[in-house]
């Protein structure tokens, strides 16, 4: 591996002038080719005849070619130098900036990779004591660690190419020039991967390190990727992996042999994802070379692979083998279209012969002794869904035609599809079923990014598909409760987060002026239905049930409520009442859904769904990263501008400053009262959601006061906030009792 200090104190500028040297080469060899052809062959044409001139001739020309090979050979160089000076520059950059922000934020970076935090706050009892200090500076640190050691990968992989190609003798025994040389690091890297996924027999330690370190360092690199996929092969790419994820039995591996496995595992699924799409943007379309990739893999879908034929008759599917590598990277949007429907007509198909998925991709088949992968292949894909919400919006919203039936992918895999149990079937222990794999797919369909990326500021324009999907999800949960499982409603509150403006408009149906109180800019708006009221209160108590969907709401609505105060106190003709009755009316709504959600986590504590009120609390500190990404979850969520009665245009991105305030009191737990105690984050019953409620709020609109200068006193907030509060929890018990009062028997299967 290349040293932090050999990197940053590189020369590099004896690479770059070498590279310039063997450029100018070209030309010189051309002059010479020249000159030879003037004094030498033109001056003995027309005066030498014979069989010695015809044999001397003859080894001219051969001269002649040399001339051009060796013209050819240090273009070629000359590319190859330029390139890696490319890279080790671009990797040297990279490190000089790391060691400095690490330098700037009191962080000492050792010759050998480690980090020291050196913060003198740490020494400070005070200092280290503030909530939150320990964690943040563990989280820095570990991100300094692992962007140091990337960049390492690099130009460690780039270093060893470059030695590679140029002490490659491609000619073998010729004396001639080699006009074969490598032009770039990308196709030497692509070689000597393929090389070790083409070798025959295991791979030892060493190699298995080599390939991790190769496709580490390339995994996004579309060039490297297409040339290793071309090269490997669909089939044999699967084979190679089957064969390395399930070693011989009786063999033992040591812990760090699991991990270069597991970090095999997702660095190929990575690479892989990456050389389907690296013809995205192709002049002519798609690269018939990747389609044959693509075209391949899905043929490989249908058979089985075995590792160890002479101990077992049964294998991975080449289904379970392609979806395993799919949880990681983003794949073609074509081709997990085409391969969605495969995986649904195969579950179906065996359906029809009496197999439900458990039986279909179960026994006999098992994973290796390494334990790596997931026997339900529509997990893994799942996943692939989840980092592709284009993909997944379109897959959602079309159908399968099986043996002339037509299957809906959404009702088949929402309501149909018996989803196999078991960390074997998912390769999570923490999530032993599908759902949270489904989750993470509708969760990409319906915000339009990817599951596991921060929430993005300001929020994709929703279309209408991706509301319409939203829509659909909302109905179906309030009518069908159960359809909220275990594993699943995380996303289904991130998704309700990002989707505020429609929950508070289908909540606040008979006011009026709708559109100016809860503005929805550019985005598609969710049209939940004609009972809308109904089923958004009872879709937001079932999903909220679940800590982790009760956290996800509860933040989301935050910033909402947090940027609609900011937003309408600064631009007073959008929505015109006075400031009062805007907080009050923010606020209602605001309570109205605290309400709906705070019964929800009180029920399932009473009714036995979670074992204690400690578990939301505990939740919402986890959850507290993923809001802080969320400052975008605000007006116009999705938009660039909206536009304001007088005519203006205002940023929809804007209205953050207050919720981000908000947000980071919240996560930090620095909103207190008098007595100093933390007021968010605490109990589940009512007295204790009204405390911390008013505390939060009343922050947000005082914040938003200040900001605006309306000339509000605290006394006026709070009283506009209590009014508001007293309203929405009212509306809340209302609907509760209207709409959601027979769900505790439909949901008795929640959270367990």
């Amino acid at each position: 591996m290349v040293s932090i200090p050999y990197l940053d104190k590189a020369d590099l500028a004896p690479l770059a002038d070498a590279a310039a040297s063997w450029k100018a080469l070209p030309a010189k060899y051309e002059a010479l080719q020249r000159e030879f052809e003037q004094r030498v062959i033109n001056h003995l044409k027309g005066h030498w005849e014979g069989d010695a001139a015809d044999a001397a001739f003859t080894t001219m020309g051969k001269a002649r070619t040399e001339y051009e090979n060796a013209a050819t050979e240090a273009e070629r160089i000359a590319k190859l130098l330029l390139d890696a000076h490319g890279e080790f520059t671009a990797s040297q950059k990279q490190l000089h900036a790391l060691l400095d922000e690490a330098r700037d934020d009191h962080y000492k970076v050792y010759d050998d990779g480690r980090v020291e935090d050196v913060d003198p706050r740490q020494d400070s009892p005070t200092a280290s004591a503030s909530p939150g200090l320990a964690e943040e500076r563990k989280k820095k640190l570990d991100s300094l660690v692992s962007r140091l050691t990337r960049v390492l990968e690099v130009a460690t992989a780039a270093d060893e190419a470059a030695s590679s190609a140029l002490e490659r003798d491609a000619n073998g025994d010729s004396q001639s020039f080699n006009t074969s040389v490598y032009t770039t690091l990308d196709s030497v890297e692509a070689d000597q991967a393929s090389a070790l996924m083409n070798k025959k027999g295991r791979l030892s330690d060493a190699e298995i390190t080599k390939l991790n370190l190769l496709l580490s360092a390339n995994k996004n690199d579309p060039e490297f990727s297409r040339e290793f996929a071309v090269k490997t092969g669909g089939e044999n790419m699967l084979s190679k992996y089957n064969e390395l994820m399930s070693p011989p039995a009786g063999t033992t591996l040591s812990k760090e042999q699991l991990a270069q496995l597991k970090q095999l595992k997702a660095n190929l699924g990575t690479t892989i994802g990456t050389a389907t799409t690296s013809d995205d943007h192709r002049k002519g379309g798609p690269d018939p070379e990747i389609t044959k990739f693509q075209n391949d893999l899905l043929k490989a879908g249908r058979r089985d692979f075995n590792a160890n034929p002479t101990e077992s008759p049964y294998g991975l599917s080449g289904y379970q083998l392609t979806s395993s590598l799919m949880s990681e990277g983003k794949w073609d949007k074509d081709f997990l279209q085409d391969y969605g429907d495969a995986l649904i007509t195969a579950e179906r198909n065996g359906a029809n012969a009496g197999q439900n998925p458990d039986a279909y991709w179960g026994y006999p088949r098992t994973l290796g002794t390494t334990n790596i992968g997931a026997l339900d292949p529509m997990a893994g894909y799942m996943d692939a869904l989840g980092h592709n919400p284009e993909a997944s919006t379109e897959f959602f919203g079309s159908e399968t035609s099986v043996n002339g039936e037509k299957v809906d992918h959404y009702d088949y895999l929402m309501k149909d599809r018996h989803w196999p149990e078991g960390a074997g079937y998912t390769g999570d222990d923490k999530n032993p079923n599908g759902y949270n794999n489904l989750g993470h797919a509708l969760e990409s369909a319906t915000t339009g990014h990817a599951y596991d990326a921060p929430i993005p500021n300001p929020l994709p324009k929703h279309t209408t598909e991706q509301a319409d999907l939203t829509s659909k999800i909302i109905s179906d949960v309030s009518q069908h409760p159960e359809l909220a499982h275990k594993g699943m409603n995380d996303s289904l509150g991130r998704m309700s987060a990002e989707y505020m403006p429609d929950i508070n408009r289908a909540l606040a149906n008979d006011e009026q002026g709708l559109d100016k109180l809860y503005p929805e800019g550019d985005s598609a708006p969710a049209t939940i239905s004609d009972k809308s009221e109904r089923d958004v209160t009872r879709f937001l108590y079932t999903v909220a049930q679940d800590p982790d969907g009760y956290a996800a709401i509860n933040y989301g609505q935050t910033q909402y409520t947090s940027s609609l105060m900011e937003y309408h106190l600064e631009h007073p003709g959008a929505y015109d009442v006075s400031a009062t009755e805007k907080i009050e009316k923010i606020s209602t709504n605001s309570a109205e859904i605290e309400g709906i959600i705070g019964t929800a986590r009180k029920d399932a504590v009473i009714h036995d769904k979670v074992a204690d009120d400690a578990v939301f609390n505990s939740r919402i500190e986890a959850a507290g990263e993923w809001a802080k990404t969320g400052v975008g979850i605000g007006i116009g969520a999705g938009t660039a501008t909206i536009a304001s009665p007088a005519g203006g245009a205002v940023a929809g991105a804007a209205a953050e400053w207050v919720s981000g305030q908000v947000i980071d009191s919240m996560v930090s737990g620095a909103s207190r009262d008098s007595l100093g105690e933390v007021v968010y984050s605490t109990g589940g019953e009512v007295e204790d959601r009204k405390r911390s409620f008013m505390a939060v709020t009343s922050n947000a609109a005082m914040l938003a006061n200040e900001r605006a200068e309306t000339g509000l006193s605290q006394e006026q907030v709070d009283t506009a906030v209590s009014k508001g509060l007293n309203s929405g929890h009212g509306n809340a018990k209302d609907n509760l009792d209207d709409y959601a009062s027979d769900l505790d028997a439909d949901t008795s299967g929640l959270g367990n």
